[in-house]
């Protein structure tokens, strides 16, 4: 639509006021036709207002209502255009060419923390891990959970279903094993079933190899001919980590940080969970609808640059802005989940799960623009 009326002259102008009356004016001003209620909305003396009245102090409450039911409105709308142009804040997502390493992740296999359990290496899943994790190859690296408390004890305790990064060893690649976490395995001369156990090796004194527990309720083991060195233990990796690349709906979000969902402190764009010492950003990118005080620039600068833009209140002095700024240094998380429009199919589109940020830079204040390492 021209922004200056001198570009509209005679039946031109006409036609467009006659337009706008009845598309969307007139979608406001009358009711559902399925419907026996009045309408919110009417035009009085050419002017579009509330047609109810509002407890004094709700005006605010519900201007926020009314722009979420526009943003919505013009999403489903924008959903039913199969052709039509975007507007100029719409930035193109940038495709998910970051290239990730998928392992081998077996739901079944449990790695005894306690005694020899038996475990199935079927069900294969594979599961992808952020670079902090190192170089991996999903022919020697798999993922498998943990059972039982021996290894809940030390410096790096282990405990009951956790996720265990392991590195399958062979003849070539077994290196020195003394003084590290290994998986062993051997086979249930009742059963068939492989077994497996997690300890760590020591060498006594007359050379014998013995499997020790980090949790001293549990007795030193001696190494025997049937036990088989399977893998050495590389990492106990964040459930939250396991999430990457995949795709979550918002009131799924939470419970991903052990918290429940609440429309009241989900449905915006930036949560903080003071208690865990995380902030989460639930971003969309294709802004359309939004009042222009609340389109924020977020968009990929490359696949692993993230530019984010803070609530407008954000300053880099105030509380929140430090911590965006010293997240590291105070020890806070920040988790990054992104989708590109609002909508996908007619619903509520998910966000996928980006990882960890680390902040780089910043510009601005009231709001703040930050870029982001991915």
């Amino acid at each position: 639509m021209p922004d200056d009326k001198q570009q509209l002259s005679g039946g031109r102008a006409a036609e467009w006021m006659n337009y706008w009356q009845k598309n969307p004016i007139d979608a406001w001003i009358r009711a559902a036709r399925t419907d026996t209620s009045e309408a919110h909305f009417r035009i009085d003396n050419d002017r579009f207002q509330f047609a109810k009245s509002l407890p004094q102090g709700s005006g605010a409450t519900a201007e926020a209502m009314i722009q979420e039911l526009v943003d919505y409105r013009l999403a489903t709308y924008e959903f039913r255009q199969s052709t039509g142009l975007a507007a100029s804040n719409v930035i193109p997502f940038v495709p998910k060419a970051k290239p990730i390493v998928e392992l081998p992740y077996f739901p079944n296999l449990k790695i005894a923390c306690g005694h020899f359990r038996a475990g199935r290496a079927d069900a294969e899943e594979h599961r992808s891990l952020p670079a902090e994790y190192g170089q991996l190859d999903p022919t020697r690296h798999f993922i498998a959970r943990a059972s039982g408390n021996s290894m809940n004890g030390g410096k790096n305790p282990i405990v009951d279903g956790d996720y265990l990064l392991l590195e399958m060893l062979s003849p070539s690649k077994a290196g020195s094993t003394t003084g590290t976490v290994m998986a062993f395995e051997r086979q249930d001369e009742v059963g068939g079933d492989n077994q497996y156990l997690l300890r760590v090796v020591t060498k006594a004194k007359d050379g014998r190899y013995i499997l020790r527990a980090n949790n001293p309720d549990y007795a030193d083991l001696p190494a025997e001919d049937d036990m088989r060195t399977l893998a050495r233990l590389r990492n106990v990796i964040a459930p939250i980590d396991l999430a990457v690349g995949q795709s979550f709906a918002r009131e799924d979000i939470p419970a991903l940080f052990d918290e429940s969902f609440n429309p009241g402190s989900w449905n915006v764009g930036h949560v903080v969970l003071n208690d865990k010492k995380v902030h989460i950003l639930l971003v969309t990118l294709n802004k359309q609808g939004k009042a222009a005080e609340h389109r924020y620039l977020d968009r990929w600068i490359d696949e692993s640059t993230f530019h984010w833009q803070s609530q407008n209140a954000t300053t880099p002095q105030s509380k929140r802005g430090q911590e965006i700024i010293r997240h590291e240094a105070l020890g806070i998380e920040i988790h990054l989940f992104v989708r590109d429009t609002k909508l996908e199919r007619g619903k509520a589109a998910p966000f996928e799960y980006r990882g960890k940020a680390r902040y780089q830079s910043h510009t601005g204040s009231n709001p703040m623009s930050v870029r982001f390492s991915v």
